[in-house]
């Protein structure tokens, strides 16, 4: 019995807040909206009164239509339709993530990345891209970045071209892109024990998201992509060095969750 009284006031509460949102809209042929209570209703005249104590009278023929509207619904609505998008100029993305690999392998007679983690690889990225909007539904841009693998210790600096595609003409739209280009691999310094020749490789990287536009001239990115980039690495002992020389090539793969702004 009580759970049924419950019920009962829940459903009560939700009708009067429903209908605390209700206002009366009077459309006038002019273009113009009025929101408001209206008052009176007469054949010849429409009174309303705004809702800082303001009254208007309109006659009949002014009037093109009278609604009831959900005061929420309208203002979702008008925020949903001032935003600001460019579909064609020049853009530029600038763009935080945060790096993810899994099952990385690990031995003992590697001693290039011995402080390597068997299991989890985590790092971070910073790039930007500049380019040009074609037509609302196509951007190519050139970016450049910097890609930090903790785990490995390793420095990565990807340039690339990237294609995009946004789907819908909306506040809010998916997006999808994919990137290619050489990634070049940050050198690191030889010790007494050990000298090191460090080169890149391919870098591809592809995802998709969603754009997010505001009021203002920058729009918010929200991105998942998968990255793949790949390295090659020549090292010899420097005191004993009888001529032999061992290579490491490696292929990243990752997993990539971004956040970005672009203008």
């Amino acid at each position: 019995m009580n759970k049924i009284l419950l019920l009962l006031m829940m459903l009560v509460s939700s009708f009067a807040f429903s209908q605390s949102n209700i206002e009366d809209v009077v459309y006038l042929k002019s273009g113009s909206v009025i929101r408001g209570k209206i008052l009176e209703q007469k054949n010849e005249t429409v009174k309303v009164e705004l809702l800082g104590g303001s009254i208007f009278v309109f006659k009949q023929e002014q009037v093109d239509s009278i609604k009831r509207e959900n005061t929420l619904k309208s203002k979702l609505r008008e925020i949903n339709r001032n935003y600001f998008r460019r579909d064609r100029g020049f853009r530029n993305q600038t763009e935080f993530g945060i790096i993810y690999g899994a099952n990385l392998k690990k031995t003992d007679a590697d001693p290039y990345y011995y402080y390597n983690n068997p299991e989890d690889d985590f790092g971070i990225s910073l790039h930007t891209v500049h380019g040009y909007q074609l037509w609302p539904y196509l951007y190519v841009g050139a970016g450049m970045g910097i890609d930090r693998f903790v785990s490995y210790k390793q420095t990565f600096s990807p340039f690339y071209l990237r294609l995009s595609s946004e789907f819908l003409k909306k506040k809010v739209t998916p997006y999808v892109f994919v990137d290619a280009g050489y990634s070049v691999m940050w050198k690191k310094k030889n010790d007494e024990y050990v000298s090191y020749k460090n080169k890149g490789g391919l870098y591809i990287s592809c995802g998709g998201g969603v754009r997010i536009y505001t009021r203002s001239r920058a729009s918010v990115v929200l991105s998942v992509a998968y990255k793949r980039n790949q390295s090659e690495t020549t090292w010899w002992y420097t005191q004993w060095n009888d001529g032999t020389i061992y290579i490491i090539k490696r292929t990243y793969q990752r997993l990539s969750m971004n956040v970005g702004v672009t203008f």
